[in-house]
């Protein structure tokens, strides 16, 4: 049975909903840059160039509503345009959820960060090329959304089919003046099969890691005090690379200076729990002085207290850590190791 939410556009009523979105938001989306793909902002005229790589880019989504660095000291104020972001991966929507748990909490919520997840759009699309570091599916994800987005696209040939994921959704396909019309039968299982398809490629170029999902949180539990952590992190230089391109982690610093014209400022960066002085308290007292202090308690954070507090990885399977780390380490091989270890001292 096919869903009362997923439409199919033809390829003249695709290129429409593009122009017809550029005109009326601030469209950010993939293009071709000087060296890589990057999110662009694409006015009326360019929607042409928008590319949709079939895999995630480099930059985490949390760029878009928690920037590197920002100033904290003044009221966050509304954009002119609400804002439609394009590309976004199932690895990066996940992340949202452990972000919008941390900033989007009732008790305290973040203006800055509401504000702008307030006047977005997320607009997803399935991976149809994975990268040789992407392994959503060893660590409960999928190659595909299944939550967080207000529009999921799917690629068929020259159709492409639409899923409504939101109201806000919902009008941006309405405020397009589109004649909508319903996916049938043969759409809905052609998507299925295309998914799967890459279900299965994931797995295949994952298959030498060996872990379960379900038992992870435990088994990296049992792992905190291991001399493990200190081998494996032998080739760590404390860069901070994985934390800041991670699509989930969220820490920052608060900073204090004067600005040019003599008013007060509190700056808001990004932190890295890799970094020597992140656990620093007043005093000097330093409790991960050490860096396979600082090492393992990512994971930690990641596979077993994020996990416990919110129910979900804050690990999504992106793989870009593994892209970026300049000693080598790949966190699939991390938590191989740890279940093995685990499972080793347990027998």
């Amino acid at each position: 049975m096919v869903p009362n939410d997923l439409f199919v556009l033809s390829k003249d009523q695709w290129s429409t909903f593009l122009k017809k979105t550029a005109s009326n938001y601030e469209v950010i989306a993939p293009k071709d840059g000087p060296y890589h793909l990057e999110y662009e902002r694409i006015g009326e005229e360019e929607t042409d160039t928008i590319v949709f790589p079939g895999a995630r880019l480099t930059r985490p989504l949390k760029y878009f509503f928690y920037p590197p660095r920002e100033n904290v000291s003044r009221d966050p104020s509304p954009p002119d345009k609400k804002r439609v972001i394009f590309g976004i991966k199932a690895c990066d929507l996940a992340a949202l959820s452990i972000l919008d748990n941390i900033y989007l909490d009732p008790d305290f919520v973040d203006p800055f960060y509401k504000t702008r997840r307030d006047n977005a759009i997320i607009v997803s699309d399935d991976c149809t090329k994975p990268l040789e570091n992407c392994f959503c599916v060893l660590i409960d994800g999928t190659p595909f959304a299944t939550k967080n987005f207000d529009l999921s696209l799917s690629f068929i040939e020259d159709q492409v089919l639409v899923e409504l994921g939101s109201e806000k959704g919902k009008n941006l396909l309405d405020n397009a003046g589109i004649d909508l019309r319903k996916a049938g039968e043969d759409l809905l299982n052609r998507r299925q099969e295309q998914r799967q398809a890459m279900i299965e490629q994931l797995k295949e170029q994952n298959k030498d890691f060996e872990f379960s999902p379900e038992k992870l949180p435990e088994l990296v539990k049992e792992m905190y005090d291991s001399p493990m952590w200190k081998e494996i992190c032998e080739t760590c230089v404390s860069c901070g690379a994985c934390s800041n391109i991670c699509p989930s982690c969220h820490c920052f610093l608060l900073t204090y200076n004067q600005s040019e014209d003599k008013k007060f400022e509190v700056l808001r960066t990004w932190d890295s729990c890799q970094s020597a002085g992140f656990s620093r308290v007043a005093g000097g007292a330093n409790p991960r002085e050490k860096l396979p202090s600082l090492f393992q308690n990512r994971f930690q954070c990641k596979i077993h207290y994020k996990p416990r507090n919110f129910g979900v990885f804050a690990c999504t399977g992106c793989g870009r850590c593994n892209e970026a780390c300049q000693g080598g380490i790949d966190i699939r091989r991390v938590l191989s190791l740890v279940a093995g270890e685990a499972t080793s001292k347990s027998t």
